[in-house]
């Protein structure tokens, strides 16, 4: 029986022939790996040495790409060297100018058995648990994106290929484990997922209800405010509806049954020395405004919702790091001068929310003005303005 190759291409690239095994792992020969790596993914072809030379060079790189090419194939055949086999056959194959990986070579590659897994899988009449086996079998040979140290033009259309099979291939999972309530498959499913796209919204989504339905409601509320902070800080975007109504859901029941009303005391007290205003998520901050609302509409108190904005001075919008710092001043600015009694949240990227509960419009105005002058002193760069606007609640009778 013949000895075989086998080569990954999902997330790194390596070719191993019994107990030895090369990378693409050297930054001073990127182009003899290029060359390996564009033979492996069209090994099914031979490939022609216009083709290779336009690859591979640009007009200008070289005067001579017939001669440059045959350099760089020698280079290639140098790194394959460690995994010669005994005959020494050579793994690149030159005949008639077309260059290919040597077809009499048996080679296995990780592409093809994750294709033909997920297709297998796809297969909607095979009982649910064989479609769950493929789908696990093929997941777990997707280790990364196609070929990521190798940022050439043609890589781009294949690691797009396979991304999307991948992604399809979680979302059919997911499906199959949340029709057998099969939570705790689909946090492991999820997590891994995230870790190649980090992106996908729906990922956060799955994630967190598989927390809240298995039982992990804190570990779910900590998930969903590390995902909004990520999407406002790395993406400039806010949560989908969804996303907020599975919030609210989970924060409406994560309560069981307690008889000791001292411990239900001991867990609404505030965990460390209470500091500045009172920060929380936006879809909790407008239960808050409701209830402000509905005591006001009693008392007569005046309250007012306070919207702080902060953008660019120049014609240009603010890059996403920058905003990110300018709105961590802000928030320290505003803790700095407001109250303990009052409340805010983050609205958008760029903006807070303001509950500032007894206080009449020019006491609002002196305030906002504070925390104006208190930004300034932390954020010193001129191109961030601030903005606010001012209205008074509307009783709830």
């Amino acid at each position: 029986m013949k000895q075989e190759y086998y080569v990954t291409m999902l997330g790194e690239f390596t070719i191993s022939f019994k107990n030895k095994k090369i990378y693409d792992q050297s930054n001073r020969s990127k182009k003899p790996w290029n060359l390996i790596e564009y033979l492996m993914a069209n090994r099914d072809r031979t490939v022609s040495q216009e083709e290779l030379t336009d690859l591979l060079w640009d007009d200008s790189e070289s005067d001579n790409p017939s001669g440059a090419l045959k350099v760089l194939l020698h280079r290639a055949r140098k790194s394959l060297e460690p995994i010669m086999t005994e005959d020494g056959d050579d793994l690149i194959v030159l005949k008639r100018g077309e260059y290919s990986w040597n077809h009499d070579v048996v080679t296995r590659v990780d592409t093809d058995e994750f294709e033909l897994l997920c297709n297998r899988a796809s297969v909607k009449s095979l009982p649910k648990d064989e479609r769950i086996d493929l789908y696990s079998e093929a997941l777990a040979l997707y280790k990364g994106d196609f070929l990521p140290r190798n940022n050439e033009g043609w890589v781009i259309p294949i690691s797009s290929y396979y991304h999307k099979i991948y992604m399809n291939a979680v979302r059919e999972l997911i499906a199959l484990y949340y029709e057998g309530q099969r939570y705790e498959e689909i946090i492991n499913v999820c997590r891994k997922a995230l870790t190649v796209e980090k992106l996908d919204e729906s990922l956060y989504f799955d994630l967190i209800n598989a927390l809240y339905k298995s039982g992990q409601q804190a570990e779910a509320l900590k998930q969903y405010s590390d995902s909004t902070d990520m999407f406002y800080k790395r993406f400039g975007i806010t949560p989908s509806p969804e996303l907020k109504s599975l919030y609210k859901t989970i924060v409406k029941t994560t309560k069981s049954i307690e008889t000791d009303i001292g411990i239900i005391k001991e867990d609404l007290c505030e965990q460390g020395e209470a500091q500045g205003a009172f920060f929380c998520e936006y879809e909790f901050f407008k239960d808050v405004y409701q209830l402000e609302a509905r005591a006001c509409a009693r008392s007569g108190d005046s309250i007012y919702l306070c919207l702080i904005t902060l953008s660019s001075t120049t014609d240009e919008d603010a890059p996403l790091k920058v905003m990110n710092r300018a709105m961590e001043d802000l928030q320290f600015a505003i803790n700095e001068t407001l109250r303990r009694g009052d409340v805010l949240a983050r609205y958008s990227m760029s903006q807070y929310v303001i509950l500032l509960p007894t206080a009449s419009y020019e006491n609002v105005e002196m305030i906002m003005k504070r925390i104006s002058s208190a930004f300034y002193r932390k954020y010193m760069k001129k191109d961030i303005g601030i903005q606010y606007k001012l209205q008074p609640l509307d009783p709830k009778v």
